[in-house]
């Protein structure tokens, strides 16, 4: 392998773990959808996903309108018109307008699935529709990261460390070549 190329390959290495690293992230991360009422329930209000390190998410729905007694809560397949009747994801359900679960699903997974948070009527009427939102980036809320002004990717100190010796191992086969 001539010099050159091993420099190319050191400097697209770091750049590898720099995008990985990017691309990897997603805990604390989140996104709040909105939730709309459907066949005049009156209940509306927002669900925040929020990626977790261990790949699962956790929804949150807070509702106005909601009744006091349980409501079943599912992620669909689909979208809010248009749902596949088998629940993907089950929720935690609505107790007074509030539910908090975590699913075995990443926040990616869940926002580029094409999926819908449903809620129903209750138990016995789980065939009717209260509300209902999308589980997309389109019109959602964005959280930074925790600790993060702008939510931008960030590295940990042991990778910057390998990026730094990677370009300049770099450097230096490329100066040795130019000498």
């Amino acid at each position: 392998m001539t010099r050159l190329a091993a420099a190319l390959a050191l400097a697209t290495l770091g750049l590898l773990m720099i995008f990985g690293s990017a691309a990897a992230q997603g805990a604390g991360e989140s996104i709040t959808i909105q939730i709309n009422a459907l066949n005049g329930s009156g209940e509306s209000g927002t669900a925040t996903l929020t990626g977790n390190s261990d790949q699962t998410t956790t929804v949150v729905l807070n509702l106005t309108g909601a009744p006091t007694d349980a409501q079943p809560a599912d992620i669909h397949a689909g979208t809010c018109s248009n749902l596949d009747p088998n629940p993907a994801y089950s929720l935690t359900n609505v107790q007074g307008g509030q539910s908090t679960t975590t699913v075995a699903a990443s926040l990616e997974t869940l926002v580029n699935g094409g999926f819908a948070i449903n809620i129903h009527h209750s138990a016995q009427m789980v065939s009717v529709y209260d509300a209902c939102g999308q589980i997309t980036l389109a019109g959602a809320q964005l959280a930074p990261v925790t600790g993060h002004a702008t939510g931008a990717a960030t590295l940990p100190a042991a990778e910057l460390f390998l990026l730094a010796v990677s370009l300049l191992g770099a450097g230096a086969l490329l100066r040795r070549r130019v000498a």
